[in-house]
Formats: C-alpha cells, structure tokens, sequence
C-alpha cells in the first residue's frame, strides 16, 4: 500500500510541476508588464526584425498623415529612411520600452481597443512619434503625428488562448506547492528512500526535455498561423518566440539539472549503502 500511495504521490507531484513550472515563467514574463518589456526589449536590436518595424512605421505614417501629390512624393523617402535609421535616433530606447509597455497593456490589462476586432495587438504609436519628430527636424516641417498605430495580430482565438492561458498562470504558486509537497511524500511513503529520490529525479529530467519539445514545436505551429495573417506579426511571431524559448529554455535546463542531480545523488548514495 505504501509502495502504491509513493508512487501515486510522485505522478501527481511531477504532473504539478510539469503544468505549474511554465505557468509561473509565464506569469512572470508574459503577465508581468515588466517581465514582458525585458523580454521584448532586445527584438529592437535584431536586424530583421528593425526592417519590418521600420516598414510599418513609415506605411502607418503615409497613409494616415494623408499627405498626396508632391508633398507625399517629397516627403515619403525621407520618412522611410528615418524610419529605417529609427534605432539611431535620440530617445529611441525610451519610445520602444514605451510602445512595449502600451503593447502589453492592450492585451493584458486593458480593454482591447475596438479596432483589434478581438486580435492581439502591437501598439506602435510612440514608434510613430519619433520619426514624425525627426521628419520634422530634416525637412523643416510641421507634419503632425497621424494618430495611435495600433497593429492587429494574430487571429481573436489566440487572444482567448491569452486569456485562458493568464487565468491558468495565477495557479502556478499553488501547483508548485503542492508538488513539492507531494515530491516529499512520495520519498517519505517509499521503502526506499533513495530510489524515490532518484526515480523522482529522472521524472524531472523527462518533464523538462518533454516541455523544451512542445515550447519548440508548438512555438513554431503558433508563428506560422500567426505569419500567415500578418506580415509584420510574421517577424514580431519568429522573433518573440525566439526571445520566449531562450528564457524559458533556462528555467528547463534548471529544473533538468536539479533532476539529474536528484538521479545521480539517488543512485550513487542506493548503491554505496
């Protein structure tokens, strides 16, 4: 019976980890304004990503500014070569924390603006902000900034997946709890202690491989539905699942050594006793 009731304890305990562990990454850089501006911040840096920003910017700025005939031709090719200089710009780190922040905003915390029509959004305003600024400054002009830029992605099923998925995240804490304490039981209720711990060890090792495969694959299915709907939400899909996978892919390696280490000390300590 004993032996049934550790075994049990370990399925559910390494069962609360697998589902608790990317539920608390996720709160804490997805749900957290802060985490998901430091995870979205380095994409400003990429090459690729910087063109695609920048072709959005300058498209958002012609076609809302209204500007036609020879004040359009004029000032069209300016606008594009500011835009994709943007990152040398003064003030550009402070208008990307910025548009992240109001990103995360419209898709976490606030009332999604009415023209997303249920979809994620990217808001890009601050972006706008700057070049018009700098457009200014070279041509000598008063062009106004033509409104907010917000870019719709992604399709209204993912934000309910968003949703779902930032519900479930406030689980994470209790989850973890109860597998650890369940982890401890199921060492406790085994005849052999050591063995517990060492098959215990080896369950985490599994959970996190299983995770870095599904944070891999299932990334990739994501940014392809997303990259077949948008084509700026095609770079910003690639690049933040890439920024996703790399972060998330430390809390695995972490948990897969503290698995490792639980198998070795289980084994090496079975054996020497």
């Amino acid at each position: 019976m004993r032996a049934v009731a550790s075994c049990l304890s370990g399925i559910l305990a390494l069962l609360a980890i697998a589902v608790g562990l990317p539920g608390l990454w996720f709160e804490r850089n997805v749900v957290s304004e802060s985490g998901f501006v430091a995870l979205a911040g380095p994409l400003g840096d990429d090459p690729e990503f910087r063109a695609a920003l920048a072709d959005t910017v300058a498209d958002g700025i012609m076609t809302r500014a209204g500007l036609d005939g020879v004040a359009g031709r004029v000032a069209e090719p300016v606008v594009r070569n500011v835009a994709d200089g943007m990152t040398d710009l003064p003030g550009f780190g402070e208008a990307w924390t910025r548009a992240n922040v109001l990103t995360h905003r419209i898709n976490v915390t606030d009332i999604p603006p009415a023209e997303l029509d249920g979809r994620l959004g990217v808001d890009l305003t601050p972006m706008v902000d700057l070049v018009t600024d700098a457009v200014n400054d070279r041509l000598g002009t008063s062009l106004s900034a033509p409104g907010d830029l917000v870019v719709a992605v992604g399709t209204p099923e993912q934000r309910d997946r968003l949703d779902r998925a930032r519900e479930l995240a406030a689980w994470s804490w209790p989850l973890l709890g109860v597998g650890a304490v369940l982890a401890v039981a199921c060492i406790a209720l085994a005849r052999r202690h050591l063995a517990a711990l060492a098959w215990l060890g080896g369950g985490l090792v599994v959970v996190a491989i299983g995770e870095a495969v599904l944070v891999v694959t299932g990334g990739d299915w994501l940014v392809g539905e997303v990259a077949s709907r948008a084509g700026y939400g095609q770079a910003l899909g690639e690049h933040l699942h890439e920024a996703a996978t790399a972060s998330f892919g430390t809390w695995l390696i972490a948990a897969g050594l503290a698995g490792a280490a639980a198998l070795i000390v289980g084994t090496v300590a079975r054996i020497r006793a």
